[in-house]
């Protein structure tokens, strides 16, 4: 008579662990890239944004506000992967975003400005 066995041997669990391993080696550092360049995007929308509200200031005032505040006269508010900013004069601007906490290993772009004349800093992180 013929002994059934029930359950997994040890190489069948070794096979499933080493596939598992591969999956994971190629998906964390898409998933990580993604979330950096998603995490840009954000930062670049909200430069665009401040840029908006800096040149209706403009259009009104013929000046720019004061650095680091908004048209209203609030600070410029930052997030949790950066932290942003302004230099002007009544005449110029230059908006800058610096990366912080994980978003600061994203080399490439851990520094994004853009300035009253609409050029974007570092051009290969801006979208053409």
């Amino acid at each position: 008579m013929k002994k059934s066995s029930i359950g997994f041997t040890l190489i069948e669990i070794m096979i499933a662990i080493a596939i598992v391993a591969i999956l994971a080696a190629i998906a964390v550092p898409n998933y990580t890239t993604y979330i950096t360049q998603s995490r840009r995007n954000e930062a670049q929308t909200n430069l665009l944004s401040i840029q908006a509200e800096y040149e209706q200031y403009f259009a009104q005032n013929n000046a720019y506000p004061t650095s680091n505040t908004l048209p209203g006269g609030g600070a410029i508010p930052s997030t949790t992967y950066y932290k942003y900013s302004s230099t002007t004069t009544t005449t110029t601007y230059t908006l800058t975003a610096q990366a912080t906490g994980s978003q600061a290993n994203d080399t490439q772009c851990a520094t994004m400005t853009i300035n009253n004349t609409g050029l974007e800093s570092p051009s290969a992180c801006w979208p053409q």
